[in-house]
């Protein structure tokens, strides 16, 4: 199974400064909702997928993440990272033949 994220261009206002991975477009929401920044979906199994997340304040610039929101439970880059490690070497360990 090969899956890609392509970011994509989105209608960011300047004060957002979109991450490249967002592709949520903006400007349609007001307040909070407007500052979220939201990555493609990553489908990992039925009903559950993956994608970045991250907001930031247009006023002061404060950020929140980027995280990758995995069902609904938010995970630092460094767990998902650790995550996909695992997932990676669990698939190796089945590879090998049994005795």
């Amino acid at each position: 199974m090969n899956h890609q994220i392509s970011p994509s261009t989105t209608d960011c206002p300047a004060s957002q400064s979109c991450p490249p991975w967002c592709v949520v477009p903006h400007g349609t929401q007001d307040g909070e909702e407007d500052w979220l920044h939201l990555g493609a979906p990553l489908q990992l199994a039925d009903g559950v997928t993956a994608r970045l997340c991250m907001s930031r304040d247009p006023e002061t610039g404060e950020t929140d993440g980027p995280f990758v929101l995995i069902a609904e439970r938010e995970h630092s880059l460094e767990e998902a990272a650790a995550l996909g490690a695992d997932l990676t070497a669990m698939a190796g360990v089945g590879a090998v033949p049994a005795c």
